[in-house]
């Protein structure tokens, strides 16, 4: 016995005796054996979309399963004012970070023929995400005004028959697509069947065993970081920043005000051990729907180069991305020139990937740009690493390391 096909309905409408749920509904009653139809009914429930929000409501997670879960989805949606209705686009919106609808069958059903806007606006919002569409399977049946039952709607031959037609072509066009996929000679990567986006880093204190980190604040730290970065023996470290040395204060002032109210880059502020901002940094290049994210803009004081602190910052940071948000891809980017940070990104654990050539242009001058990262499979051996580096009996009463980080990951 074949595996019941699984069909998600959606029907964009909260009335409670809509169209185009009575469309859908007559489409279940009208159903193949072979095929299991779930109406998603918590529409209505999906709070306003909001990008700032770091969790996942109850309704959202449940539209994410389903739609997941499903072979194939069918969309009834109504019109107005010539657009999409906001809890039908409020909901897609929630999706727009997730791959929930990459490559997933999809169908409209639509019960009115006036509604012609609304559903180029839906299509238009379905292939941004990425879903497949059936064409052939889609259908439009008027039913405005239709006061009918679904059972009586599925005995109504005129009815019935386009509805059980679109049916079929949604069961072949699914069937064709597993056959294609299953045929398919062309290797593909690992299958992730319950990946989620990961949530997007907060503005957060880190402690460490002797750091700290805290979200940049100009109106609070301009001062230190200016004497720390921008005094004449902190200035090397601007070589290979995108920017150069701020001309004064309030130039700094204002660019750490600005770097302070981004998310991505979403910028630190770093302490050496005396408790003195001493650095920044930032996670960049954040990408949750793939789980991906970089560490970069580092910018350190001299007197905190080459420190434990300096490595306790970014164990803490990378632990944060692996083990809090659960990325799968952690990356540094440098210039190719500058070796010291090459030699850093080694030390760390970083595995080297190689360089692009002729990847930016910045202070006209060309850089090629070296590629490091660590994988949530590199990532327990580089964790073990850092914890044995870090440990107080690593290091003598003046603080300097017994081993290595590099001879104490070899030993792992």
């Amino acid at each position: 016995m074949s595996t019941p096909l699984r069909i998600l309905a959606i029907p964009g409408s909260l009335r409670a005796r809509s169209t185009n749920l009575l469309l859908l509904e007559t489409a279940v009653l009208l159903a193949q054996a072979d095929m299991r139809f779930e109406i998603f009914a918590q529409l209505g429930d999906i709070p306003l979309f909001n990008p700032d929000r770091t969790d996942v409501p109850p309704a959202v997670a449940a539209l994410r399963t389903s739609i997941d879960s499903a072979d194939a989805v069918i969309i009834s949606a109504p019109e107005y004012a010539h657009g999409l209705p906001g809890t039908l686009k409020n909901a897609l919106d929630w999706l727009v970070s997730g791959i929930e609808l990459t490559g997933k069958p999809v169908a409209l059903f639509n019960a009115s023929a006036r509604s012609v806007y609304a559903q180029a606006a839906l299509r238009e919002v379905l292939v941004t995400l990425g879903a497949s569409f059936l064409d052939r399977a889609c259908v439009t049946i008027s039913l405005t005004a239709d006061s009918r039952t679904p059972q009586q709607l599925a005995a109504d031959p005129a009815i019935a028959s386009p509805i059980e037609s679109a049916l079929d072509r949604l069961a072949s066009g699914i069937a064709a697509r597993t056959n294609s996929a299953a045929n398919a000679s062309q290797p593909t990567g690992r299958a992730l069947p319950n990946w989620q986006p990961r949530p997007f880093p907060e503005r957060r204190n880190f402690r460490g065993r002797y750091s700290a980190i805290e979200p940049l604040d100009a109106a609070k730290q301009t001062e230190a970081l200016y004497a720390s970065l921008c005094k004449p023996s902190g200035v090397s470290g601007f070589t290979y920043l995108p920017a150069n040395p701020p001309a004064d204060i309030e130039e700094w002032r204002t660019r750490l005000e600005n770097h302070a109210a981004g998310r991505d880059p979403l910028f630190f502020t770093l302490f050496d051990e005396s408790g003195n901002p001493a650095g920044i940094c930032a996670y960049l290049r954040i990408a949750p729907e793939h789980g991906s994210i970089e560490i970069g803009h580092i910018h350190l004081s001299p007197g905190l180069q080459q420190t434990r602190v300096a490595t306790d910052i970014q164990y803490l940071l990378m632990r944060h991305a692996f083990e809090d948000l659960g990325y799968r891809r952690y990356e540094w980017k440098c210039d190719a020139l500058n070796a010291p940070s090459r030699r850093a990104a080694l030390r760390l654990g970083f595995r080297f990937e190689g360089i692009f050539l002729n990847a930016v242009v910045y202070k006209q001058r060309s850089r090629d740009t070296a590629w490091f990262s660590i994988t949530d499979d590199e990532w327990p051996r580089v964790y073990r690493g850092f914890e044995a580096w870090l440990a107080p009996e690593n290091f003598d009463a003046e603080g300097r390391q017994l081993q290595s980080l590099a001879r104490l990951r070899a030993q792992d």
